[in-house]
């Protein structure tokens, strides 16, 4: 990476966010911004640093629930997607339902395409 990437594609994000705090810091502070609506970063941080053990325990529990409903709902959509594939009658069954699904909750094309494809 030369220079003048490492400058567009590192310095100036980090130039951006820093500038971004700082005003959000400003605002809060001089325009005294009461804390419940909207904290100053550095009330933020505090916290975040004062409450860090629960947080990381909650994290980790946050996780493993996380992992464990995405593992069993992997499991179940593949039994389901071999048994749709596998007999007629479960697929002339269930067909009618996984339409409704779709109807109901419809995903755009674009959530599937891999953010490296965009440029």
């Amino acid at each position: 990476m030369n220079r003048e990437d490492f400058l567009i594609k590192v310095v100036s994000p980090l130039a951006f966010t820093l500038a971004l705090f700082i005003l959000w810091q400003l605002i809060c502070k001089g325009f005294s911004v009461p804390m419940t609506i909207l904290p100053a970063p550095s009330d933020i941080f505090a916290a975040l640093w004062k409450y860090r053990v629960p947080i990381i325990d909650n994290s980790w529990v946050t996780l493993w629930t996380t992992l464990a409903g995405f593992l069993l709902a992997t499991i179940f959509g593949l039994l389901l997607g071999i048994a749709v594939g596998w007999h007629k009658t479960i697929y002339a069954a269930i067909y009618p339902v996984l339409v409704g699904f779709n109807l109901k909750f419809p995903l755009q094309k674009a959530e599937f395409l891999p953010s490296s494809s965009r440029k």
